[in-house]
């Protein structure tokens, strides 16, 4: 999936993800291009703007995020043989579009919730929490430009707001199934 992230300027933004769970993105901030990475095993990221350029490992609270993200099929899919969680915690409505609110207990403790469009059940809006300064902060992704990809439906604009103000949008320009991927390209560099 490439694109552009759109915060204070547009910037390149490309994720990669292959089975089994793994999952790079690859983006530009400060005019520094940066990864972050999970490779089956263990989550890593680079940061050059703090003036380190080495590849670290990310602390634990941290990697639970990425290692869901790399799930290739979503959370919700086989979701109790992976362990987690989920309970129909309602209707609710997302931007004038009723929705049922999913209730996701993750395995390792974090709760999710999924917002389906009751009538073509696409995945509208998701909400989690992140820890920022030792508070939990609301993350809200919304969905929406669905195409149809190779006979997958997926979303093409994401708007992200953080404590409830704007945050990001990520705009894919392409998404690409069942390409050829180098599996070294997850593997922390030296």
């Amino acid at each position: 999936m490439s694109g552009t992230i759109i915060r204070e300027n547009a910037m390149p933004y490309k994720i990669t993800k292959m089975r089994p769970d793994k999952f790079r993105l690859d983006f530009d901030m400060q005019d520094l291009s940066a990864l972050q990475v999970f490779n089956g095993k263990v989550a890593w990221a680079t940061a050059p703007w703090t003036g380190n350029t080495a590849p670290q490992q990310m602390p634990e609270d941290r990697a639970k995020d990425l290692k869901a993200r790399a799930d290739y099929d979503g959370l919700l899919y086989n979701w109790k043989s992976k362990g987690h969680l989920v309970e129909l915690a309602g209707v609710d409505s997302v931007e004038g579009t009723m929705v049922y609110k999913i209730k996701l207990t993750r395995n390792d403790g974090a709760i999710e919730f999924y917002y389906i469009d009751t009538q073509k059940f696409m995945l509208q809006k998701q909400l989690s929490y992140c820890k920022m300064q030792g508070k939990d902060v609301e993350v809200e992704i919304f969905y929406s430009d669905f195409k149809n990809v190779d006979g997958i439906v997926f979303p093409f604009l994401q708007k992200t707001k953080m404590g409830g103000q704007l945050y990001s949008n990520v705009e894919y320009e392409t998404i690409e199934i069942d390409k050829t991927v180098d599996e070294k390209i997850f593997e922390m560099l030296d």
